[in-house]
């Protein structure tokens, strides 16, 4: 048997390694990829992107935009790297999904805070006639939105680290970075994130996160709703019943 150390032999392959390349540029980009831009980031030639991705495409790997013409990833990598993720705790949480979002009458959505990402899960809707949805397929950076504001307070960042990831955000709407402190100290007082609008104009979201044995977020829950349907004790009411369900998954 050889030692935990040792290298694999044998010489990589290549068309394996260009896959590799252009999951992980979709990745680490903010936003879906046409095939030129993969294969630059790729760093790897666009025909050869362009029948990789067709390939992933196929097999549910990536997703295809049809009007934009663009890539991202699919939800088959879920499937894949569901060992690596924690089942168990996220098929609990998610049974409550739909029970969640019958008493909040909003949408509730679950996510997966993975490195410098928030992956959604699933989403349960609100039997409405008029509602809100999420593609199952959406990413965005990990202090973006309500859920970032949670996972920021749980990973204690500062003041000045609150202002340089503020600095890599996209926002919709009009926020300071003061505005952005403010908020990430108030969800770490109150155990829930809120948006106003700042990430989609005219939808307020409001958020509280899984922590592991560190007290590192693992796992996020929001509620969505549009910003007239909500007053303050609508989204105080949702933020503590949010928190008492995280709470109660949280292992620290």
């Amino acid at each position: 048997m050889s030692a935990p150390s040792e290298k694999p032999k044998g010489k990589p392959v290549g068309a394996v390694v260009q896959t590799i390349r252009l999951l992980r540029a979709l990745s680490e980009s903010d936003a879906p990829l046409g095939v030129s831009a993969a294969a630059r980031a790729a760093g790897i030639n666009t025909s050869t992107a362009f029948n990789v991705l067709r390939t992933l495409t196929a097999e549910t790997l990536t997703v295809f935009d049809e009007p934009t013409k663009t890539y991202s990833l699919g939800p088959g990598l879920l499937d894949l790297c569901g060992a690596l993720r924690q089942p168990s705790l996220a098929e609990k949480i998610r049974a409550e999904l739909p029970e969640l979002a019958a008493k909040t009458g909003r949408l509730i959505a679950l996510w997966e805070v993975m490195g410098t990402r928030l992956i959604l899960l699933d989403r349960a809707q609100s039997d409405r006639p008029v509602r809100l949805d999420l593609d199952l397929t959406q990413r965005m950076p990990r202090y973006l939105g309500a859920v970032g504001r949670a996972a920021a307070a749980a990973d204690g960042l500062g003041k000045a680290a609150l202002k340089k990831e503020f600095g890599k955000l996209r926002w919709a709407g009009d926020i300071s970075p003061a505005d952005y402190v403010e908020s990430v100290e108030l969800a770490r007082q109150q155990g829930y994130g809120v948006d106003r609008g700042a990430l989609y104009e005219g939808i307020v979201a409001i958020a509280s996160v899984v922590t592991d044995t560190e007290g590192k977020p693992v796992l996020g829950l929001s509620a969505i709703e549009f910003a007239e349907r909500l007053n303050e004790d609508d989204i105080a009411a949702t933020g503590k019943m949010l928190a008492d369900v995280t709470r109660h998954y949280s292992a620290d």
